[in-house]
């Protein structure tokens, strides 16, 4: 519908990815507006699925046909628990979108306040809260959409091998 606001989550369904806790928080955000895509698929040997209201996608997506997806929603989310530099909220910010996700290390490199809102991963409520800020202030969702894709830009393969360079310098 052109009222939804579509938010985005690409990964496994699983506790560290945080999916069932982001099933929980669309609950929570009690707005019937308020849709959302589960790309992936449950671990290996699992069966559970997230389950909540407002579902329009949820499965596996061939790899090409993910930024299709993502260029459709309105957020990414990734309340992770733990995660490298996370190849999802990359895609997701090549894609323009504001980004809600763990205040957590990991995400540092990639994340800050121009283009996300960083929450407790375990904090549902948190989770559910930043869902809504960004449904209700389109100009906050559009700033931040920008400063993902401008930020997505300079995440080259060369940058990307210099950071790398110069944490291990830093470190010897």
């Amino acid at each position: 519908p052109d009222d939804a606001f579509i938010v985005a989550f690409c990964g496994r369904f699983n506790q560290r990815k945080g999916t069932f806790r982001l099933a929980e928080a669309i609950q929570k955000c009690n707005n019937p507006n308020v849709k959302i895509m589960f790309i992936g698929l449950p671990m290996e040997g699992q069966t559970n699925l997230p389950e909540c209201d407002g579902i329009i996608y949820r499965g596996a997506l061939p790899h090409e046909d993910v930024a299709k997806y993502l260029n459709a929603a309105d957020v990414y989310v990734l309340p992770s628990l733990a995660e490298g530099c996370s190849n999802s909220i990359v895609e997701a910010m090549s894609c323009g979108l504001p980004i809600i996700s763990s205040d957590l290390p990991f995400n540092y490199d990639i994340l800050d306040a121009t283009n996300s809102l960083l929450v407790d991963p375990m904090d549902v409520d948190a989770i559910a809260l930043s869902i809504n800020r960004l449904y209700e202030n389109k100009d906050m969702c559009t700033k931040m959409a920008e400063s993902s894709l401008s930020k997505a830009s300079e995440l080259t393969i060369g940058n990307i091998v210099k950071k790398i360079t110069q944490f291990i310098q830093n470190r010897m």
